[in-house]
C-alpha cells in the first residue's frame, strides 16, 4: 500500500497548510513496506514526529489503514461523526481511518508522533475499537506506549525480517495496552484522590527520586495502607510496582536511543543495583538490557 498515494487520493478539497507545508507533511516519513499473502503482522506505513502550525485542517475520505497519533505539546482536535475529541498534551488516539474524518489544529504548536498502519489483524482490532466511545487515552510521557512511538522510527527504514518481525510485535503491544484501557476504562476520574492522581503525577515525572512507603505516607499525610490500597484500585497496580515499571520504560528509551552502559541508565532512571535494574527490565520485557540493545527489539 502506497499511503501517500492513498492520504492524497483521499484528502478532500480545500485542505488549509502553512506557506510551505504539503499535505502530504501530515503523514511523517512515508515507507513502502513489502506485503506477503497471509502474513500475519502489522506494517508500518508511515511514522514521524510534526509540529504543526496554524492554519492546519484537512478532511479525509476513508483510506484502508489505522493510526497512532500521540500529542507531545500544543493541542489538535478530531472530528467523526460529528463528534469532536480533543488530541491535548500527553493523549494517545488510535484510530480506525475506514470512515470520513476531519483534523484540526486547535492550540499552536501541535506537536505530535504518527504512525499509520495496516495488516491482517487490523479487522479484528477495528470491531472491538467500534465498541468504545472516545478513542483516545491519556499516557505519561514515559510510559511505554509513549517509549515505543518514539522507538517506531528508528526500526522502521529496516525492511530485514528480523526488524520487521519487531515492529508488527511493538505495534501488536501499543494495541493491545490501547484497546484494554478503552474498553476496561480506569477508575472513574472522580472516583480517583486528588492525591492519588498527584502521587501519579510524581512518578510520571520524577521518577528519577527515592520513594519508599513510609516517604509517600509522610508526604500525603495518609496512611500507606491506604494509599497502596487506593493507588491499585485506581490503576490496577501498588505504587511502587508502577514506579518501577515507569522506570523501566523510560530505561528502554534511552537503551535505543544513547550509547550509555547498563548501570547507568539504571542509576538514570532512578534504580542504583545493577543487578536489581536487570532483573526489573528481564521481568518487564522478558530480556535483559543487552540483549533488548543488541536486538532491537521495540
Amino acid at each position: 500500500m502506497d499511503i501517500k498515494s492513498s492520504f492524497l487520493s483521499a484528502l478532500e478539497p480545500n485542505p488549509r497548510f502553512p506557506c510551505g507545508k504539503k499535505p502530504a507533511d501530515f503523514l511523517g516519513h512515508t515507507l513502502l513496506p513489502e506485503e506477503q499473502a497471509g502474513s500475519p503482522l502489522l506494517y508500518l506505513l508511515s511514522c514521524g514526529e510534526i509540529q504543526a502550525l496554524s492554519p492546519w485542517a484537512f478532511d479525509i475520505c476513508p483510506m484502508d489503514c489505522c493510526l497512532f497519533l500521540y500529542t507531545r505539546s500544543g493541542c489538535g482536535k478530531l472530528t467523526v461523526n460529528s463528534q469532536v475529541h480533543s488530541l491535548a498534551e500527553s493523549s494517545f488516539l488510535f484510530f480506525d481511518c475506514r470512515q470520513r474524518f476531519r483534523f484540526d489544529i486547535a492550540v499552536s504548536p501541535w506537536t505530535y508522533q504518527v504512525a499509520f498502519f495496516h495488516g491482517s489483524p487490523l479487522s479484528y482490532y477495528c470491531k472491538l475499537l467500534s465498541r468504545t466511545e472516545v478513542p483516545v487515552i491519556h499516557v505519561a510521557p514515559a510510559s511505554e506506549i509513549a517509549v515505543n512511538m518514539g522507538l517506531l522510527a528508528a526500526r522502521a527504514a529496516d525492511f530485514r525480517p528480523c526488524h520487521q518481525l519487531a515492529v508488527s510485535d511493538s505495534l501488536n503491544h501499543m494495541v493491545t495496552i490501547c484497546l484494554s484501557e478503552l474498553l476496561n476504562g480506569p477508575a472513574p476520574v472522580l472516583q480517583i484522590p486528588a492525591y492519588i492522581k498527584n502521587m501519579k503525577t510524581l512518578f510520571d515525572e520524577n521518577y528519577k527520586e527515592l520513594y519508599t512507603l513510609d516517604c509517600l505516607e509522610e508526604r500525603f499525610g495518609i496512611s500507606k495502607y491506604r494509599l497502596c490500597r487506593e493507588f491499585k484500585s485506581a490503576y490496577n497496580m501498588p505504587p511502587l510496582q508502577y514506579l518501577n515499571k515507569t522506570r523501566i520504560a523510560r530505561a528502554a528509551c534511552l537503551l535505543q536511543s544513547t550509547g550509555y552502559k547498563i548501570h547507568e541508565i539504571g542509576s538514570m532512571v532512578g534504580i542504583e543495583n545493577t543487578n536489581h535494574f536487570i532483573s526489573l527490565f528481564k521481568k518487564q520485557y522478558g530480556v535483559t538490557p543487552s540483549a533488548y540493545r543488541q536486538r532491537g527489539i521495540i
